[in-house]
């Protein structure tokens, strides 16, 4: 099998994938199949290349897909008697799109080259970037600036050559459509129903009474006490809790 029918073959069950299951499944499997099979080829190309395990990190809160949270290296460990790096991938990686995308993948495949052959590329915590790994970013295909930032030394590194990375780009950013899709489908309108209703309830406290508002179903499940009067809330109104008292709660 060819690299380009590996490719679209990764892509097109990424797209099936797709449909009928929600956001945060698509994009994990999107996520996981793009970048296990843009690595995949970046091995084939340099067999010093350790393998990787990609995962996909849960969040904390909702992830903007046009974005790159998190595009890590994490622990090093061996399986099948080989290297392996994981490689943690934010739910919004795919977002960047495909050059920026693969610039990042190959800026881990140099440290994986380290890793491999057993050279110090970095210090100070893995922040500075030494010029051992300005040699192996441009053996792996990416250029190394002419001279050092701040903090981070030769780390910034762009494709040297777009165009010898051009299929795997185009698969790349044809996974981000995939993920992109699935996003805004999922955040669609909400589906159309009764608009949940609440009222008021009030305490005993002087002389301004704490306030909150609450569902009918949830104010009928029990007394609620106010921590300061000790008093038992009740509604501010009477007769609003008794004519939605047949309501249907959402």
């Amino acid at each position: 099998m060819s690299t380009q029918t590996h490719i679209t073959d990764t892509t097109q069950r990424a797209t099936a994938a797709a449909a009928g299951v929600t956001a945060p499944v698509v994009h994990g499997a999107v996520i996981l199949s793009a970048v296990e099979t843009a690595w995949r080829e970046i091995r084939r190309r340099f067999i010093d290349v350790p393998d990787v395990s990609v995962t996909v990190p849960p969040t904390t809160g909702p992830q903007d897909p046009t974005k790159c949270t998190a595009l890590r290296t994490g622990r090093h460990f061996i399986r099948n008697g080989q290297p392996t790096m994981e490689l943690q991938v934010s739910s919004g990686t795919l977002g960047v799109g495909g050059h920026p995308l693969m610039e990042g993948l190959l800026y881990h495949a140099a440290h994986g080259l380290a890793l491999t052959r057993g050279i110090n590329d970095t210090s100070s915590a893995g922040r500075w970037h030494n010029k051992r790994y300005g040699d192996l970013a441009r053996e792996i295909g990416l250029t190394p600036p002419t001279r050092a930032a701040k903090f981070v030394g030769l780390s910034h590194c762009p494709l040297a050559d777009p165009e010898d990375w051009s299929e795997v780009i185009a698969a790349l950013d044809a996974a981000a459509a995939v993920q992109l899709q699935a996003t805004v489908k999922s955040a669609g309108p909400p589906r159309t129903g009764k608009t949940t209703y609440r009222f008021p309830i009030i305490c005993a406290c002087a002389p301004l009474p704490r306030r909150q508002h609450v569902t009918p179903f949830f104010f009928r499940q029990g007394p609620l006490l106010c921590g300061l009067c000790l008093a038992t809330f009740r509604p501010a109104n009477d007769e609003v809790l008794h004519a939605q008292a047949t309501e249907d709660d959402m």
